[in-house]
């Protein structure tokens, strides 16, 4: 499988190799964020409110950055962004220490989200401009693998330097970030940057009617995606723990399964969906999603719990992929940054509605509630795709293929 992947990345653009070993750079040496609030609160200086608030605003600031992204990516190349997003993240941790209050502090995590974040959508509009349509599943399968090892190592190598000097995971996570940032500069070739001058002058507005409500269509549709997935990070640790009241290395197994599963399994897998279309991707992968949340909310062991993580991972590797190839073939060129900006936020949407979210429906004993009700609004979902299909007005069609020649 591994060989697999590594075939799968070399057959793409060098830009696009390039892009993947920044992203990878980048995520893993993200290790100070998962830590802040367990430094914050071995200081003794904030309440749990105020570091409540400190975390959350750097949600609040990657969000302005998925708004913000059409445009700024208007009259900024997306290379320029994703470096200056890198050197404004490295800045951010390196001073964020320093402050000594917690309005400063809430008001540099913004911005810290705020440069965190900027990089994710440049860095899917560079997706699309570097990879044919043919390749594009495969090149973004390739993207979210450079994500998901990276937000592994990341932490991984994180737990250890807290446990050493927790000041000095601000010191080396902005250390790693400036270094890719660096590095992205240096491997930017002549061919690169004048893709980067030529590319379209982009638009707050699709050229198009069609253009414009087959985005929101999938936008909209994509939501209930967006809120299932931020569940299991916010919510399964506490859910198997506290709720099943099982031990929590089954927590372990669970995080590691979906992990090793996407690592092992999601390149070669859409490698192999290639041609299959955005809509029977779609549909398999909302299936997989809605049965597997449902699945969670039913299950009271920990085998049965991993059996349905196996369900909604598989999903999680068909459907992330398919999205994001979906909205790249619905967006003009002029309006891919716009779009790619505006489906980053939907993620971070569902990142700071579940926590508070899953708290309302837990709050009357009901602990597999929030499993239930994400999985019935993916079920929702995917009988919205199958109608809303029909309207070429909200549905891109996609052509049939031509009948072999008659010899």
């Amino acid at each position: 499988m591994l060989r697999s992947t590594l075939h799968a990345v070399r057959g793409l653009a060098p830009e696009l190799r390039t892009l993947f070993i920044t992203t990878l750079l980048f995520r893993s040496g993200t290790m100070a964020f998962p830590f802040l609030s367990a430094y914050l609160v071995a200081q003794n200086d904030y309440s749990a409110g105020q570091v409540g608030s400190i975390v959350g605003a750097y949600g609040v600031g990657a969000l302005a950055a998925d708004i913000a992204a059409g445009p700024v990516l208007r009259f900024v190349s997306a290379r320029t962004v994703m470096i200056s997003g890198l050197v404004g993240n490295a800045a951010l941790v390196l001073v964020l220490p320093l402050a000594e209050s917690a309005a400063l502090l809430t008001v540099g995590t913004l911005v810290w989200g705020f440069f965190y974040e900027a990089f994710t959508p440049a860095a899917y509009a560079e997706t699309v401009r570097y990879s044919r349509e043919s390749d594009r599943k495969v090149a973004f399968s390739c993207n979210r693998l450079a994500i998901n090892v990276g937000m592994g190592l990341g932490p991984a190598l994180g737990g250890l330097v807290f446990a050493w000097r927790p000041a000095g995971l601000f010191l080396i996570n902005a250390c790693v970030v400036l270094a890719t940032a660096v590095f992205l500069t240096l491997r930017t070739s002549k061919g690169a940057v004048a893709a980067g001058e030529k590319q379209v002058r982009g638009r707050m507005v699709a050229p198009t009617l069609k253009g414009e409500t087959r985005f929101w269509t999938i936008f909209l549709l994509a939501l209930p995606i967006h809120l299932a997935y931020a569940l299991p990070p916010t919510f399964l640790s506490a859910y198997v723990i506290h709720e099943r009241g099982l031990d929590s290395f089954w927590a372990g197994i669970i995080f590691f399964v979906n992990a090793g599963s996407i690592v092992l399994f999601e390149v070669p897998l859409n490698t192999a969906m290639r041609n299959v279309s955005h809509y029977a991707s779609l549909l398999v992968g909302y299936l997989l999603a809605g049965a597997g949340f449902a699945l969670m909310g039913l299950s009271g062991s920990g085998p049965a719990l991993v059996g349905a993580t196996l369900l909604w991972t598989a999903a999680e590797m068909i459907v992330f992929p398919a999205l994001l190839h979906y909205v790249s073939e619905v967006s003009d060129p002029s309006v891919t940054g716009r779009n790619m900006g505006l489906y980053s936020a939907g993620v971070n949407v569902g990142l700071i509605a579940v926590p508070q979210l899953s708290l309302m429906l837990t709050a009357g004993g009901h602990a597999a509630t929030p499993w239930y009700v994400v999985g019935a609004a993916v079920g929702i979902a995917l009988v919205l795709i199958v109608t809303v299909r029909r309207s070429s007005h909200l549905w891109l069609t996609e052509p049939e293929p031509e009948p072999a020649p008659v010899s």
